[in-house]
């Protein structure tokens, strides 16, 4: 078998050194190939750092968005004062996508065998696929601070607890109230 593949590398060491069109011919289609390889691969990463990006901004965002909404609502609460909120997620944002379910079920008189399938319902639009966006569920909140003028008053600690759980439906154990640090003049 050895003897048969160093005839055979022979032959084509001898077949490329006759023939330099061939061998030119065959070491550029192995360059394009390997190019093609490597374009693909370097579009899948760039793909999947695209897709990271958008989720970890979109996150962002939505952190920012809720840090200030809270922070309008406490800072009406009287007593308050000044306030700044920080918000922590646990998660990113997750899609639900339609599906077109698709399946049989046979019945003997021994057993039952069921048969599924199912295929994400595709949409068109300007010229661009996408699967239909049947739900969208938020990040979920890991933790709220909330560090404010009053933070030291026991009542105002307890009108934010309260607010603050109610309007992000979060236990009060994941909600931590601090006193502003006053501006030294």
């Amino acid at each position: 078998m050895f003897i048969k593949n160093i005839k055979i590398k022979e032959k084509l060491i001898d077949l490329f050194k006759k023939d330099k069109k061939t061998f030119l011919i065959v070491v550029i289609g192995f360059a394009c190939i390997i190019l093609i390889v490597l374009s693909e691969i370097d579009t899948v990463d760039s793909q999947k750092d695209k897709n990271i990006k958008s989720l970890t901004t979109e996150s962002n965002e939505y952190c920012a968005y809720l840090e200030q909404r809270v922070e309008d609502v406490v800072s009406s609460i009287d007593g308050a004062g000044k306030v700044k909120v920080m918000i922590t997620i646990s998660e990113t944002t997750e899609y639900v996508y339609a599906q077109n379910q698709n399946g049989t079920k046979k019945t003997n008189k021994d057993s039952e065998n069921s048969d599924s399938k199912s295929d994400f319902v595709i949409i068109e639009k300007d010229n661009d696929d996408s699967g239909l966006l049947v739900k969208t569920f938020e990040p979920k909140i890991r933790g709220v601070a909330i560090v404010c003028e009053g933070g030291n008053n026991p009542t105002v600690q307890q009108q934010i607890y309260s607010t603050v759980s109610a309007v992000l439906n979060v236990s009060t154990a994941r909600i931590s109230i601090s006193k502003l640090a006053s501006a030294k003049e």
